[in-house]
Parts: structure tokens; C-alpha cells; sequence
């Protein structure tokens, strides 16, 4: 991976973090995304020190508003001229129903909407760095089906419900991305990582 770029949305701490680490003792650049700065410097500090590669860095950005990806796309691209690695992992689950600046659900947002438009905002780069590969990480926690009539919690907002259907609406965007992409040189891949013990579901009743 030596001289690859790599951004990873959620790269603060969970599986992003593990993965940035990963990534980083083989040589990759690595940008990580998140919304804190100081959970975010901690976390770049934290690889370059266990790694030896200070080529880790940190873009700022709260996922769940669309301005900000759109931001955080431009300044990327104003940076660096090349990606061969977008893995879209950050998660998020609201305890209760409200609404974004753009007036979506927040679990919508950062799970599906978010990994949707940075992934489109990002395609020209990535093509323009082929050979070169989304990875959009999504769970076995999945819906069976989209319920259009309440893709958001309007009708209902009911513990993980919404979760399982943004996991759903990754999994579908993936396949229809690696159709698109045939032939470009872009790859396009969807996992369920297991179960991981990581902070998504800190102090959520999910039951």
C-alpha cells in the first residue's frame, strides 16, 4: 500500500480507527474523517506513534450534514490529487427521532446518505486513480426490505429499525455502484464486519 491514499470516514476510533492503523503499518496514506478534533487528533497521534508513518491526517466533517461532506470532498480534492482506497465505516444510531439542517433523519443521513454523496462527490478521483476501490461497510443487522412509507422513522421510530434499513440501503447502493463502475477500474465492495465491540451502541437501548 505503499504511496496508496486512503480515506476513512469514522477513522476516530471502532473499526475505522483499527483499519486507519492497519493501513498505516503498510505504508498507505491515511486521511481519517470524524466530527471531533480532539478525538480525531488524539486518534491520528495515537496511529503515527504505534506505526512510525506520519503520513496520517485528519479531515474534519459531521456526516450527517450535507454541506460538510460536500466541503469535506472539495477539500480533499484541493489536496490531494489521487484516491485508491474510500472505505465509508462511520455509523451512527439516534436514541430518538429528530431531523438534520436538511431535514433527514440523523441515522439516514450519516449511515446511507452520507457514504452516498461522498462516494458520488469522490467517483471522479477515484476513476481518475483507477485501479482503485469503495468499500462501503454495511451489517448483517440489515433489513429484509426498504419500507418506503417509513424509511426514516415518519410514521414509527422504533429502537434500531432505522439503522437496519440505511445497513439495507448500503448494501443495494453497492451492488448498483459495482454495475456502474464495470469496467473502469473502480471496485465496489459491501461487508459485514461481525460483531465488533465498538462504541456504536454505547448507551443505546436497542432492545
Amino acid at each position: 500500500m505503499k504511496d496508496k491514499i486512503c480515506l476513512i470516514t469514522g477513522g476516530s476510533q471502532g473499526i475505522g480507527k483499527v483499519t486507519a492503523l492497519e493501513l498505516a503499518k503498510i505504508g498507505a496514506t491515511v486521511v481519517i474523517v470524524c466530527r471531533n478534533r480532539q478525538r480525531g487528533e488524539t486518534a491520528v497521534a495515537e496511529i503515527k506513534s504505534a506505526t512510525g508513518n506520519n503520513a496520517v491526517s485528519l479531515q474534519l466533517a459531521d456526516l450527517a450534514e450535507q454541506a460538510e461532506i460536500r466541503q469535506l470532498a472539495a477539500d480533499f480534492g484541493a489536496k490531494y490529487q489521487r484516491l485508491d482506497v474510500l472505505i465509508n465505516n462511520a455509523g451512527f444510531i439516534a436514541r430518538e427521532r429528530t431531523l438534520t439542517q436538511d431535514g433527514i433523519e440523523p441515522t439516514f443521513a450519516v449511515n446511507h446518505l452520507a457514504p452516498f454523496l461522498l462516494t458520488n462527490l469522490l467517483l471522479p478521483l477515484l476513476k481518475a486513480s483507477a485501479p482503485a476501490r469503495v468499500v462501503n461497510v454495511a451489517s448483517q443487522a440489515h433489513s429484509q426490505t426498504l419500507d418506503f412509507d417509513n424509511l426514516q422513522g415518519e410514521k414509527s421510530f422504533e429502537g434500531i429499525a432505522p439503522y437496519k434499513q440505511a445497513k439495507l440501503a448500503n448494501i443495494l447502493f453497492t451492488f448498483e455502484l459495482a454495475r456502474r463502475l464495470a469496467g473502469t477500474g473502480v471496485v465496489a465492495n459491501c461487508l459485514h464486519p461481525g460483531v465488533i465491540r465498538s462504541q456504536l451502541l454505547d448507551d443505546f437501548d436497542y432492545m
